[in-house]
């Protein structure tokens, strides 16, 4: 059987087709139909088509994603320019009670005093203000955060910024603005992150507190404070020797001595800010951690708070941890580890920590915050009764065996009686369990 010629069988087809639209009025009134149709879909899109492409090719957009650092800080600025008054879709942020730009109202005063501040920041809508001679659509807006298995996934927040071609150089200086008029400002203040899904958002901003207003033993603080203060200055020599820039101490010792509060003076010291991240939590996996390390806030101390409650050696003390001990060993120093890390691990004991997690490299320095010395209960009376002479003060703290209390303990002790100074020496026996528990006294009967 003959092949057939392939450029004969298109001039028959071609042919037939030519024959159909000219006899067959059927043939021909689809034909119109459709390309009526398609002219009309055309026109339809055509406005929509002209204006993307005006946009594409006049215009330029900065996005910002809510969980993006930048986000709060524009946020913030929008909402305190004139116009961003007349946006109708607004939020409160009330977890810390201080000015950080955007539109804030004073709502009254604590019982401490203390102004009780609330700042608006915008969810959606779209405003047209001038910025340094330029015009610009800012347009906050938020969608339902989609994740399995939950109903109260929140929301992702975002904010674009649409404007001529010929403004891109005012970007920079939007963001330097923004900046300088909320987290940029230097007012003393710590800020404390904590993690929210794949980032980590601002729990607290808290006044810096000064590292002479602690009392550890001996020379703990200078030790440390000069520790660091020689990691920050030699990141050109770590560079130049081929050791990674990374620095990490654990600080372990019982309960009640300070540990947190040593990390968050220090972070206050060096106008750093803390990033608290419990390793316990049920939903914190390896890729997760991975991510939260690789996404610190800049300028952060990493606190590991009681990494004694995760592991028991190289294996997890309860089913509800997901996170592998070779997966924190990798985050805290593998191959996509951070550079310029700072970490502070915590324990009350240490004695059930692989030898692993607490090498040199991972905790370069250990350092033990034990119970009261006599030294240290003298510095705290002195604190708290600057008037009393030497002798008061070293009869008491010489009278308290050194390990025996808790910071905490001597703390809570002087507060109770912090307008009962004559209190202080007659109880003083109860702060050992020496003698009468309580200052009450029972009548006797009849």
């Amino acid at each position: 059987m003959p092949i057939p010629d392939p450029l004969s069988l298109w001039h028959d087809l071609e042919a037939t087709v030519r024959h159909t639209l000219t006899h067959n009025e059927l043939a021909q009134g689809g034909l119109l139909i459709a390309a009526l149709s398609a002219l009309a879909v055309q026109a339809r899109t055509l406005p929509a088509t002209a204006l993307n492409h005006l946009k594409g090719r006049f215009t330029i957009t900065l996005d910002v994603q809510g969980d993006d650092a930048a986000f709060p800080w524009l946020a913030a600025w929008l909402a305190a320019q004139p116009v961003g008054r007349h946006l109708r879709h607004l939020g409160v942020v009330t977890r810390f009670n201080e000015q950080m730009g955007g539109q804030n109202l004073t709502l009254g005063v604590d019982r401490d005093g203390d102004d009780v501040n609330v700042r608006l920041v915008p969810l959606s809508g779209q405003v047209l203000l001038r910025y340094r001679g330029h015009w610009v659509l800012a347009r906050p807006a938020r969608t339902q955060r989609q994740i399995a298995g939950s109903s109260a996934a929140g929301f992702n927040h975002s904010l674009t910024f649409r404007m001529l071609a010929s403004a891109r150089p005012i970007i920079g200086e939007l963001l330097r603005d923004a900046y300088d008029s909320t987290a940029g400002r230097s007012d003393g203040r710590v800020e404390i992150h904590v993690p929210e899904y794949q980032g980590w958002t601002l729990a607290e901003r808290r006044p810096a507190r000064p590292l002479s207003s602690l009392i550890y033993a001996e020379t703990l603080l200078d030790t440390l404070s000069g520790d660091l203060n020689a990691f920050f200055r030699d990141r050109d020599w770590y560079a130049q020797m081929g050791i990674p820039y990374r620095r990490g101490y654990l600080l372990h010792g019982p309960p009640g001595n300070g540990k947190s509060s040593l990390v968050a003076a220090l972070a206050g010291q060096f106008g750093l800010n803390v990033c608290v991240l419990n390793l316990a939590t049920p939903d914190l996996t390896d890729d997760r951690l991975t991510g939260l390390l690789s996404t610190l806030p800049r300028r952060a101390l990493l606190l590991l708070e009681d990494i004694d409650a995760v592991f028991l050696g190289r294996e997890p003390r309860a089913p509800t941890v997901k996170l592998s001990f070779n997966g924190l060993l990798n985050a805290l120093d593998g191959v996509a580890a951070g550079e310029g890390r700072v970490t502070f691990m915590t324990t009350n004991d240490p004695g059930g920590l692989d030898a692993a997690l607490i090498r040199p490299g991972r905790a370069d320095r250990h350092v033990h915050l034990g119970n009261a010395t006599p030294e240290q209960i003298a510095g705290m009376l002195r604190r708290f009764w600057p008037d009393w002479t030497e002798a008061q003060v070293r009869d008491l703290a010489q009278r308290v065996p050194g390990g025996l209390l808790s910071m905490a303990r001597v703390q809570e002790y002087l507060l109770e009686r912090r307008a009962d100074e004559a209190g202080v020496t007659h109880d003083w026996a109860t702060l050992t369990g020496t003698g009468c528990p309580t200052r009450l006294r029972l009548l006797p009967a009849g």
